[in-house]
C-alpha cells in the first residue's frame, strides 16, 4: 500500500510528492513527480533520494520521476535482510512490484550504478535504457575505490566535490536536526555494509552480457570512482556510449545537475527515435 506524505519539495516550479510504500514489513520514502516515460534514480553510498534535489525537478519537465531512500537510509525502515548491494538489487524489484512500477528508465549515481548493473543483469526486462553516473562494475588493480564511510565532512568535500563553489556552499549550510539525523542513520546503515564487505560485487566479466541501450558518464575529476573504471564499463558494454564531464568531481548530480538532465534527456531521446 502506497500512503502520501503532506511535505513536498518545490523548485523550478516542480512539485516532488513525498510518498511512503511498505515492503516487507519496512516503510519506505520516495519522491515523485512529474508526467511522461518513467524514470528511476538510484542514489549513491549516501544513499538518500535528496542526492537529486537538484536534477529531479529538472527530469520531471520530461518524465515521471521516481528516487528513494534506501531501506536504513535518510527517512527508510532498516530490513536486517539488506547485508550489501546484490540483496539491495533484489529489494528495488519488489520496491518497484509495490509502487507499480513495471518498466522504466534507470539512473544509477556510484553505487547505484553498481545496483543498475545488477538489475540490468537480473532482470533486463523491467528496464529500457540503463544510465550509469560515476560507477564501477568491480575493482580494477592498483586503482583504489574511496567510500565515504569513516569519514568527517571536511573530507568528503574534498575527496568527492571538484568545483570550489560548489564546496564552500555546502560548507556554509547548516542542516536542520532533521536533516542531521538522516545523515546520521545513512551513515550507520553504509558502514553495516562496509563490515560486511558486500558493498562491492565483481561484475566486469559480465559487462558482455548487457544489452540494453547504456550509457556511462564519467567525472574528469573523480577522485573516489577514477574515470579508468568508466572506461572499463564503456570497453565491456557493447554499443555503449560515454560522456565525460570536464571539470568536474565525483558527486556529479551535485556538481552539474543541468547537465546531467540534458545528457539523459538527449540519450533517452535518441534511444526512443531508435527503438
Amino acid at each position: 500500500m502506497v500512503s502520501i506524505g503532506n511535505s513536498f519539495i518545490r523548485a523550478f516550479e516542480v512539485i516532488a510528492h513525498e510518498r511512503r510504500v511498505v515492503v516487507h514489513g519496512a516503510s519506505i520514502r520516495y519522491l515523485e513527480a512529474g508526467q511522461g516515460a518513467p524514470i528511476l534514480l538510484l542514489p549513491s553510498a549516501a544513499g538518500r533520494a535528496a542526492e537529486y534535489r537538484e536534477v529531479l525537478p529538472l527530469l520531471s519537465k520530461s518524465f515521471h520521476v521516481y528516487a528513494l531512500d534506501y531501506p536504513g537510509f535518510g527517512q527508510s525502515d532498516s530490513l536486517p535482510s539488506i547485508e550489501g548491494t546484490e540483496d539491495l538489487a533484489r529489494f528495488m524489484i519488489d520496491w518497484m512490484d509495490a509502487v507499480g512500477l513495471q518498466r522504466c528508465h534507470l539512473v544509477g549515481f556510484s553505487l547505484g550504478g553498481w545496483m543498475g548493473l545488477l538489475l540490468a543483469l537480473s532482470h533486463p526486462e523491467r528496464f529500457q535504457t540503463l544510465i550509469l553516473i560515476a560507477a564501477s562494475g568491480g575493482r580494477l588493480p592498483g586503482v583504489p575505490i574511496v567510500s565515504p564511510s569513516g569519514m568527517n565532512f571536511k573530507e568528503i568535500l574534498d575527496r568527492f566535490y571538484h568545483r570550489p563553489e560548489i564546496r564552500e556552499k555546502l560548507a556554509r549550510h547548516k542542516p536542520t536536526p532533521a536533516e542531521r539525523e538522516e545523515i546520521l542513520r545513512s551513515s550507520r546503515a553504509l558502514a553495516r555494509l562496509v563490515e560486511r564487505k558486500k558493498v562491492v560485487p565483481e561484475l566486469h566479466n559480465r559487462l558482455h552480457e548487457i544489452r540494453m541501450p547504456t550509457l556511462i558518464i564519467s567525472a574528469d575529476h573523480d577522485r573516489a570512482i577514477p574515470a579508468i573504471y568508466q572506461e572499463r564499463l564503456h570497453s565491456g558494454i557493447l554499443g555503449s556510449k560515454r560522456s565525460v564531464f570536464r571539470e568536474t568531481g565525483h558527486a556529479v548530480p551535485a556538481e552539474r545537475p543541468m547537465e546531467l538532465a540534458g545528457e539523459i534527456e538527449k540519450f533517452i531521446a535518441e534511444i526512443s527515435e531508435k527503438y
